[in-house]
């Protein structure tokens, strides 16, 4: 695994919990939630890309 994909899903790691302090609160800032989601998704596409994944199916 490189450097890289290990960054990325360190950074992913850091964005799930966010998430999880997030929606534990009971006032949810909705923006700030779709906003760590959108990146949440943009991190999971560098990992696949990274590891040399197109799209849903990891058999492609």
């Amino acid at each position: 695994m490189t450097s890289r994909v290990t960054a990325l899903r360190s950074d992913y790691d850091d964005l799930r919990a966010r998430l999880e302090t997030l929606l534990a609160q009971p006032e949810k800032d909705i923006a700030e939630v779709d906003h760590v989601v959108d990146a949440l998704e943009r991190i999971q596409l560098d990992i696949k890309s990274e590891l040399g994944i197109q799209g849903n199916n990891p058999n492609e």
